[in-house]
């Protein structure tokens, strides 16, 4: 594997840089309070009904689309952690490493982050049901990140073409996918193992119920658990990769805009605006793929059309979610590291410095502690 930064002119700033670990603490903030507010966010009426469904997911598997606030948070994550990438990779230690070397740093930490997401998913379940080595191959928000981490990585080491190839290849898949796959031999292959089309309507391209039935069909869901284990856990985990590779993409667009910060030298307002149109077109492609759809099928573009759905990792969810990431970072970039306001920044930066750690232990004290003594005094309240 040909190790691309080390031909790179750049060189990596001395200091961390400011405005990635503040969007990172705003992030994690995010996720802390939605996490709290989760199924009270629907109060008031008019903008303030509006504000407070921003604190909640649009709903998923239905065939509502869009995306909240909060629909948004985690593939920001996403998008700072690659961004996060090239600085880590042409600083320090990591500058003067291999390739090889860098990879395998990356899987162990990726390692270590997907583990915590285990732990994490087990938690909230560990006095209901015993545990099983299977618990290994169960996804949640951290395991996606540790997998894409890797991923992400492992493309960073090769030339810039590839990191766009990669991209491309992956969100143009991904929409082939969705709208191009035989809705019939779906639904007949779901039904053979017993289960029923989730949702009204036609099973059509381009539809809800076709693009429910692809994601269950990938995830492996119609093979016997009993039967066949070994076919329903491990090829099902392989099946996630249809959102991994999306969630890869958004980290390896993140790359690409702090690469493009890196090398601004004393164009930095010039490179941070380029990096937030480019932010822009993103969105405004995402906007063109999903416009006007309905769970019906059909839209601006036709069967072509693909919803806007966190659920399904879509490619227009994709581009919104990196879209919005790179406005809100060369907002923060031009403020605090161009302007100098770092003061302003320093109480998100504490988060973001932290962010695993904080995440980590509110989840696990919120499944160990929290919730059930939530779920205590809601009985003590219906026994009064």
């Amino acid at each position: 594997m040909k190790d691309a930064s080390r031909d790179s002119p750049i060189d990596a700033p001395r200091e961390r840089l400011v405005s990635l670990d503040a969007f990172r603490g705003f992030v994690i903030a995010s996720m802390l309070l939605v996490n709290m507010t989760w199924g009270e966010s629907d109060w008031g009426t008019g903008a303030f009904r509006w504000l407070s469904l921003q604190l909640a997911h649009v709903p998923w598997n239905d065939p509502t689309q869009g995306a909240t606030f909060t629909d948004l948070v985690f593939p920001w994550f996403l998008f700072i952690m690659g961004a996060a990438i090239p600085l880590s990779l042409r600083s320090g230690r990591g500058r003067s490493r291999s390739a090889g070397a860098r990879l395998l740093q990356a899987t162990r930490r990726g390692a270590v982050i997907y583990l915590l997401g285990v732990l994490v998913t087990m938690a909230g379940a560990w006095s209901s049901q015993p545990m099983a080595w299977t618990d290994l191959l169960r996804w949640n928000i951290l395991q996606i990140i540790g997998a894409a981490y890797v991923c992400a990585t492992a493309v960073s080491l090769l030339p810039r073409w590839a990191w766009w190839a990669c991209i491309g290849a992956v969100l143009a898949s991904k929409a082939a996918i969705m709208t191009g796959s035989d809705p019939d031999a779906l639904r007949s292959t779901l039904a053979a193992a017993g289960l029923e089309p989730r949702g009204d309507g036609p099973a059509g391209r381009s539809t809800f119920v076709h693009f429910d039935d692809l994601k269950r069909y990938l995830n492996r869901e119609h093979i016997d658990a009993s039967a066949s284990p070994w076919d329903r856990r491990v090829l099902g985990w392989f099946g996630m990769l249809q959102q991994v590779l999306p969630a890869t993409s958004i980290a390896l667009l993140g790359a690409l805009a702090i690469d493009r910060l890196l090398v601004a030298g004393g164009r930095r307002v010039r490179a941070a605006m380029e990096v937030a149109g480019a932010g822009l077109v993103a969105c405004a492609l995402a906007w063109l793929m999903s416009a006007g759809y309905e769970a019906n099928g059909g839209g601006l573009l036709g069967p072509l059309t693909v919803p806007m759905s966190k659920w399904l990792f879509s490619t227009p969810y994709c581009l919104l979610s990196a879209g919005t990431g790179a406005v809100v970072l060369s907002l923060c970039y031009l403020v605090v590291d161009v302007a100098g306001w770092k003061r302003l920044a320093w109480p998100w930066r504490v988060w973001g410095v932290n962010a695993l750690a904080l995440y980590v232990g509110a989840e696990l004290s919120f499944k160990l502690v929290f919730s059930r003594w939530l779920a205590r005094v809601r009985f003590l309240r219906a026994a009064i």
